[in-house]
């Protein structure tokens, strides 16, 4: 976040009457990189978000090529729950901007702000979105290396959002932005290999939405600490077991959420697409349309007078299967009793 300088003063002025050919509404954010401001689009008359970059960090080349590089990536993911980027240009003073999608909806922070455990339907669809999502990027070499609540959007009608790649790397690339040894991200949701300044690969992303993911079933943070230095202690060296999670909680999915937060790289799932391959088995029972059940429940949030049905969900088949094993089993041993007294 922004800390309070002569550079932070001059940010609170009022909003500039043009920011390129956009006309800036609000400043909905604030960041180390750069103010986001949500803008009127009057050529095709929507509105668009705009990211421009603070004033004296122009004279930063990498901070420049940073901005410019997640311009790129934006441009390039083509993919429906990745937010897009419309332009990228520079001002006069050499301040860059980049325009990109309004998101109508809420961040994943501010849902758990609301609603810190929400039901399990919405927490398999939400997670099973965002492995999807994942997947496509790592299969472009893409790590996002930031993933936490205020990084994800869901909109009016439910649909998943995956914001924010200012920090994403390519895992193919020869030559990278962030010194070795170096730190990128947030600490609280940073991976070990992420908090020791070891190498980040494509399964530090799933470590990140595993802390997401236990946080959605249980209300809290796994690895909190009072101080930050705690939290990372935490991160590197406590283990989580399936019994710290709520009873209501699948046992298939206290497993899936333990395996995905492994601290060697190579327990976790091997892929995002693995990852989402097997809670896809665990969501089983469920409507495939989750996303309209999303959109309701977010819309029971915040009118609490409405009423929500949550989706109907059938019995797992393994479930299905053992109940038919038993009653076989007794069926058996009643007739095989009965062929003897006989």
């Amino acid at each position: 976040m922004a800390t309070q300088s002569s550079s932070g003063k001059s940010r609170k002025k009022s909003k500039p009457e043009k920011i390129g050919g956009y006309s800036p509404t609000q400043k909905i954010g604030q960041g180390a990189m750069g103010d986001i401001w949500l803008c009127h689009d009057p050529s095709l008359d929507r509105m668009v978000i705009v990211k421009q970059m603070i004033p004296n960090l122009t004279a930063y080349e990498e901070l420049n090529l940073r901005f410019q590089r997640e311009a790129s990536l934006l441009a390039h993911l083509k993919h429906p729950n990745i937010v897009h980027a419309y332009s990228l240009w520079q001002e006069r003073t050499g301040r860059l901007s980049l325009a990109m999608e309004f998101i109508h909806g809420k961040t994943l922070r501010e849902i758990l702000d609301v609603s810190p455990t929400p039901p399990l339907f919405a927490t398999l669809y939400f997670l099973h979105e965002i492995l999807q999502v994942l997947a496509y990027a790592h299969q472009r070499k893409i790590i996002h290396r930031d993933l936490k609540p205020s990084n994800m959007m869901v909109d009016k009608i439910g649909r998943i959002k995956l914001l924010d790649f200012g920090i994403a790397r390519n895992a193919g690339a020869t030559q990278d932005m962030t010194l070795p040894g170096s730190v990128l991200g947030t600490a609280a949701y940073m991976s070990p290999e992420q908090i020791t300044g070891k190498k980040v690969t494509l399964h530090s992303d799933l470590f990140s939405l595993g802390i997401i993911a236990f946080e959605m079933l249980t209300g809290k943070h796994p690895f909190r600490g009072e101080t930050m230095e705690l939290t990372t202690q935490y991160i590197l060296n406590v283990k989580i077991h399936k019994n710290l999670f709520p009873k209501q909680v699948p046992h298939a999915l206290r497993r899936f959420v333990c395996k995905i937060l492994e601290k060697k790289p190579s327990k976790r799932f091997q892929s995002a697409q693995e990852a989402a391959d097997e809670l896809s088995k665990i969501m089983e029972g469920f409507p495939r349309q989750l996303d309209v059940y999303m959109g309701q429940w977010l819309d029971s949030l915040s009118h609490p007078e409405s009423k929500f049905e949550p989706p109907p969900q059938k019995k797992h088949k393994s479930y299905l299967y053992l109940a038919v094993g038993f009653i076989t089993g007794i069926i058996v041993a009643a007739s095989t009793s009965l062929f003897i007294l006989n």
